[in-house]
């Protein structure tokens, strides 16, 4: 961490209320959303592997299921760890974004983290590629809009982020959002 300089994503992080969710039958899940300690930061997503049960060759941030006992911080380092090779002594972990959910019903906790850049990382079995796309990169797209209605009739405004032919959508999208629309960097 840089002592002399603050993060400005700490800043950012408080001045904005966090946006939390009380979804007590979703499972419990948590992400780490890693962004390099650079002027012009780079976002680890994952490629998830076409061998997985669920979301095959969804572009992901690191990140998975709590398991029993586990704090949802715990759960974004150790997955983080277990899927790209992340260790946590590398992680400063910033804050907690807002929180999300899937239509298959997880209650996802998004942590904001830097890492250093130029990072060796390891891909996994779960794993089929690493991303870092430029945070400029991202918010140089534009990305695709759409607006679904859920049965309760409230409206959600989801995401599409089209980038080097990888499609960036869902849970990922909508908190990726979030950070490329901050004016951070």
């Amino acid at each position: 961490m840089n002592d002399v300089l603050p993060d400005p994503w700490r800043a950012w992080l408080g001045s904005r209320e966090r946006q939390s969710l009380s979804l007590p039958k979703y499972r419990q899940a948590a992400v780490l959303v890693a962004l390099t300690r650079e002027t012009d930061p780079r976002v680890l997503l994952t490629v998830r592997s076409s061998e997985l049960p669920t979301h095959r060759g969804q572009i992901s941030f690191p990140g998975g299921r709590l398991e029993t006992g586990e704090s949802p911080l715990d759960a974004a380092l150790r997955e983080a760890w277990e899927e790209v090779g992340l260790h946590s002594a590398d992680v400063e972990v910033v804050g907690q974004l807002d929180d999300a959910f899937t239509p298959i019903g997880f209650h996802v906790t998004p942590f904001l983290a830097r890492i250093p850049s130029g990072y060796a990382y390891r891909s996994s079995g779960e794993v089929a590629r690493i991303l870092e796309p430029r945070l400029s990169e991202l918010r140089a797209l534009i990305p695709i809009e759409e607006e679904r209605v859920l049965p309760s009739g409230e409206r959600h405004l989801l995401y599409r982020y089209p980038w080097q032919g990888h499609d960036i959508w869902g849970m990922t999208a909508r908190i990726l959002h979030d950070i490329v629309q901050s004016g951070v960097s």
